[in-house]
């Protein structure tokens, strides 16, 4: 489903499941959004016809609710794929939980909303913002990239999503094969400073960390000053 503009897609998707059994692989995309929504509350931003702002719904029903993270990890792994065709592959790095980030500025954004009932997923509204041909960023050069300003070319908007939606289709069927080892195995790969010294921030307060694992359901392994400590989501941000 192809729009012009709408306030979100992921809000669409939701309205959509609402109304009707919606098909699994169900995609919403639109050309511009004007209440796009980012992980933690945080906003989207996006000009008209420039990025892949879409949705898709899946029903990963044979998903426990408390392993939902694998979910976010084979999404994260597939737009990182992605841009890896079409950018210098070595600097495409995954930050926990949920960016893509092309050396240490955000190249794309996954949102993940789940509907749980008893211990399993229901469904899933996967909403991806992937920054293409975009090239300015308003207050945000020093943050933003996009696939564009890497490498001075423009790109069609439609081979990237073919491009994406044969990724996603192999690492969901990988999830749904239950090969949760290989997708741990390559996602700590690909993590954005994994066993190195970086600043973190929690509670107002900032110290010094390396990441050296993932808790089952998706939590961040710290080690700081020789001994480990977890933290959730939203209890943590990296300082970049």
């Amino acid at each position: 489903m192809d729009f012009a503009d709408l306030t979100s897609t992921n809000e669409h998707a939701a309205a959509l499941i609402q109304q009707q059994d919606v098909i699994e692989g169900t995609l919403i995309r639109a050309d511009f959004q004007s209440g796009g929504k980012g992980y933690a509350g945080n906003s989207w931003q996006s000009e008209k016809g420039k990025n892949l702002l879409l949705s898709i719904i899946l029903k990963p029903k044979f998903l426990p609710a408390k392993r939902q993270f694998f979910l976010n990890q084979v999404i994260s792994l597939a737009v990182a794929a992605t841009v890896e065709d079409f950018v210098i592959k070595e600097n495409v790095k995954i930050k926990w939980p949920n960016d893509i980030l092309f050396g240490e500025k955000k190249i794309a954004g996954i949102l993940i909303e789940n509907s749980v009932q008893g211990n399993f997923i229901q469904y899933s509204i996967v909403g991806v913002g992937l920054n293409v041909n975009q090239i300015n960023f308003s207050g945000l050069q020093k943050k933003a990239t996009s696939m564009a300003c890497i490498t001075g070319k423009k790109f069609s908007l439609n081979k990237v999503l073919d491009d994406l939606c044969e990724k996603l289709e192999y690492r969901y069927l990988q999830l749904k094969n239950n090969h949760v080892d290989q997708i741990q195995k390559d996602y700590m790969k690909q993590l954005f400073r994994v066993e190195e010294e970086s600043d973190y921030s929690t509670a107002g307060k900032t110290f010094m960390g390396k990441i050296v694992g993932l808790t089952a359901e998706g939590k961040l392994i710290l080690q700081v000053n020789n001994q480990h400590e977890v933290f959730g989501f939203k209890e943590i941000e990296m300082i970049i």
